[in-house]
């Protein structure tokens, strides 16, 4: 499930913009635009590569349960699946 290299996050104007690095070609994909929360959920798990890693992380940083901290990962991951993010 590897992400480094290949998806990265740049802040610039106050927005946080997730970008595939290694595209190709004409047709490329948009960036996907991640808030402040999801810009934090990415970096750690583009550092820790395991949901369960960065639920710990979660729950450690700002005291919510692992459980909720999990059920936020998945569902994050979920949305950038949906919009087409590939974990390799």
């Amino acid at each position: 499930m590897g992400v480094k290299g290949r998806y990265q996050v740049r802040k610039a104007a106050g927005q946080y913009w997730l970008l595939d690095m290694k595209q190709s070609g004409v047709k490329r994909l948009e960036y996907v635009l991640l808030n402040e929360s999801g810009a934090y959920i990415w970096e750690l798990y583009d550092r820790l590569q395991s949901e369960t890693d960065v639920a710990e992380e979660l729950h450690r940083e700002f005291g919510i349960s692992v459980k909720e901290a999990l059920a936020d990962v998945r569902q994050f991951l979920k949305q950038l699946a949906e919009q087409g993010i590939v974990f390799e």
